[in-house]
Parts: C-alpha cells; structure tokens; sequence
C-alpha cells in the first residue's frame, strides 16, 4: 500500500491534527496504526524499553509497578501432543524469550492503567488501547498512557525510539512533521 491509498489508511480513524495533538502531549508512546488484514492487530500506543540484563528488567519492572513472576522447574509447562481448552492453556505461564526464569507480565495495571507488557529480547514494550474496544486508540488510552508517562520519566534513557521501527509507527523518524523542531533535532 503507497501513496494515498497510505495515507487514507493511517488517518482513517484519527486525522492528522489529532494524531499531531497527541504527538505533542505524550513524551514516550508513539500511535502505532493496526498493520491490518490477516494480522488480527489493533492500534496501540507503544512504547519500548531497552533491558540489558536480567537486573535491568527486574529494576524496571519494579520500577513500573510491575510485578516479577520467576519460573522454576516445578512451573507446570503445557505437555506436547496433550489437548488443552483455553483457559486451560491460559494458565501456563509465558516464559520470556531472552530470560526464561521469568514469566512475561501480560495484562497488567501500571499507575492504575491497564496495560500489556510483553519482553522481546532486549527490551520491554509497554502497549496501551482502549479498555472497551482494545483494538482502537481513544482519548481514554492516551490519558492512560499520559498516566503511565510519569513513571517512565525516571528511566526514559531506556526509551527506544522508534518502538517499532516503520512507517506504522507516527513517531518523528516516520512523520517529522507532527513534532516540534526541538523535539526532532533532539531526537536524533
């Protein structure tokens, strides 16, 4: 998809000065149009983390409020060939790929917000949407996110930018335009 078959895309439910507005309110998470069609994704404001070690990622999901979920031997682990129902399945904890004695947090409140957190090797990205349609972005989800904010500016040196790094995510790199000149020069 080019051209303005794009940008009839990525503005179809938010317009350009409302994506420019939150552009400007919210310091770390970036809109995140939904990549579409058999994706089965939603938009999202997204932000990630850089987490070195294992201490990096325990220090900052304490600092979020995030609690630790260390997975040992005797964690009960789905059995191949066995059939499960889902909720039965949902019960298994998510071992994280880059740290496997911890459980991937999921469906979390951080600063009374509901979240999702999920680990990808070296980083931790904390995703926010709607609580009623998770698959939209409203003004709710960005108070959600300005919410969360605060407990990210102590570690924002972990914040990567872009947190997902294409022309879904509205950050400066992608769409320069939408942030103040400051903000872009800083950026880089």
């Amino acid at each position: 998809m080019n051209g303005q078959r794009w940008t009839d895309y990525l503005y179809e439910r938010h317009p350009l000065a409302r994506l420019h507005a939150w552009a400007r309110e919210l310091a770390y998470f970036r809109f995140c149009r939904a990549y579409g069609g058999h994706a089965n994704d939603g938009d999202q404001l997204l932000v990630g983390l850089r987490v070195d070690t294992q201490d990096d990622l325990v220090r900052t999901m304490s600092a979020l409020g995030v609690p630790v979920t260390w997975l040992g031997p005797g964690n009960p682990r789905p059995v191949p060939g066995v059939a499960y129902t889902a909720a039965e399945f949902a019960r298994f904890p998510v071992a994280m790929p880059r740290f496997p004695g911890i459980g991937q947090p999921g469906h979390v409140e951080i600063a009374g917000q509901r979240a999702h957190v999920w680990s990808h090797g070296d980083r931790l990205d904390i995703s926010v949407a709607d609580t009623v349609d998770p698959y939209s972005v409203t003004e709710a989800a960005v108070a959600s996110a300005k919410a969360i904010e605060a407990l990210l500016a102590p570690i924002a040196g972990q914040v990567v930018d872009p947190p997902q790094d294409d022309r879904n995510c509205v950050c400066p790199r992608y769409y320069p335009d939408l942030w103040p000149r400051s903000a872009r020069v800083a950026q880089r």
